[in-house]
């Protein structure tokens, strides 16, 4: 029988996860300013997917504080699919669309309701069920986009060629949205006290007292210039 890991190793996991995602984001940007967009848009989306192996283990590790037991092939297993991770590394969601029409209409129509009301809760209800469904198609979309950053492959109407089908504004626009996801983060665990003594504290003593946390890179971005 597995042995349980601890909180302390999954702690470290999740730190090191965040760490590589940082890493993954520098080595990005250095790619793109060399002019490999296809590369350094994948290289961001393996890192979105580390930032959401951060995320991933953070939860497990609550868990096990709480009581409950995982070992490591658990573990493995709750990190293994590429677009959980992809959707656990999302940390904001826009929500737009024509005004008469879709979810454009919903935020119409909550912006107009009387806060509290029943129309108010259903359209809220329904918000929250479409936002679910966009996390899902994103992460999808993005997993997708990855793999076709990376590889050659044999298509209907021809091939897929990476460095062709990736665009310089494709790629800094995902490197972007990347990078201000990890900024988020990098924020919180580089300022332990102002984000987890008071919500998180047992979070925040073990990272306190956690002598070998890793310093993690500072966040990096691509020029908005094209060229």
């Amino acid at each position: 029988m597995s042995t349980p890991v601890t909180a302390q190793y999954l702690l470290e996991g999740a730190a090191y996860s965040l760490e590589r995602c940082g890493q993954l984001l520098r080595d990005a940007n250095l790619l793109y300013q060399n002019g490999s967009y296809a590369t350094a848009l994948a290289l961001a989306a393996i890192a979105r997917e580390e930032l959401g192996r951060w995320r991933i283990l953070l939860d497990l590790r609550k868990k096990v504080v709480g009581g409950e037991q995982f070992t490591v092939q658990e573990v493995q297993a709750r990190c293994d699919d590429h677009v959980i991770k992809q959707k656990a590394g999302m940390m904001s969601l826009s929500l737009q669309g024509d005004r008469d029409a879709g979810v454009g209409k919903l935020i119409m129509t909550h912006i107009k309701s009387e806060p509290g009301s029943d129309e108010s809760k259903a359209v809220r209800k329904q918000l929250a069920e479409w936002g679910r469904e966009e996390e899902k198609r994103v992460a999808d979309d993005r997993h997708r986009q990855r793999m076709s950053a990376l590889y050659v492959d044999a298509l209907p109407q021809g091939w897929n060629r990476p460095s062709s089908a990736i665009s310089q504004l494709t790629a800094r626009d995902s490197i972007h949205d990347a990078v201000n996801d990890y900024c988020g983060q990098h924020s919180r665990y580089s300022d332990l006290e102002l984000s987890f003594l008071h919500d998180e504290p047992e979070l925040y003593k073990a990272l306190v007292e956690w002598s070998g946390r890793p310093e993690l890179p500072l966040p990096e971005r691509p020029s908005y210039e094209l060229g």
